[in-house]
């Protein structure tokens, strides 16, 4: 899933093809927004063809991400815009966009005996030991390190951080 701020914006009238790219371009900060929507209302209004979709990640300041069938395609489309700052120069992988589209479960990423962070609820800052995970309910039995007495507490995972 998306966070919040992330967007994406569709060519509704295309399908997606398995052999487009992804190109990243290099935008003014602050400008991803108006750079999106100026590309998206360029794309239906001269039926321009080719391109599927046009994305900006919160996590990238200052780049959009488009993805076309080639970079020709998407560097004519994106000829006069302002705010551009840099060419489409080579292919983004999919497997380097796919952690920020596709979010997984916090649950499935902790293990019995891991260091963890509460980072919500009445225990928030705290640091504990994990020492049950149930999966099924996204919970997970923690005990409070930074407590004088090892009492075991559920907490539900999203709420859990893994500590370094």
């Amino acid at each position: 899933m998306l966070e919040e701020n992330d967007k994406v914006t569709s060519n509704s009238e295309e399908e997606e093809d398995l052999d487009s790219k992804f190109f990243v371009v290099r935008v003014s900060g602050g400008q991803e927004s108006l750079i999106a929507s100026m590309l998206q209302s360029r794309l239906t209004s001269k039926k321009i063809e080719g391109i599927y979709s046009i994305l900006f990640l919160d996590h990238f300041k200052g780049y959009v991400i488009v993805e076309a069938l080639d970079s020709n395609i998407a560097y004519e489309a994106l000829h006069g815009i302002r705010h551009i700052r840099g060419q489409i120069r080579g292919e983004l992988p999919f497997k380097d966009l796919e952690g920020y589209l596709i979010k997984k479960p916090v649950v499935t990423e902790l293990v019995i005996d891991d260091t963890v962070e509460i980072i919500a609820g009445p225990f928030k800052s705290m640091k504990a030991k994990i020492m049950r995970v149930d999966y099924e309910k996204q919970e997970a039995t923690v005990v409070l390190l930074d407590s004088p007495y090892q009492i075991p507490v559920t907490v539900d995972a999203n709420y859990l951080k893994k500590s370094l």
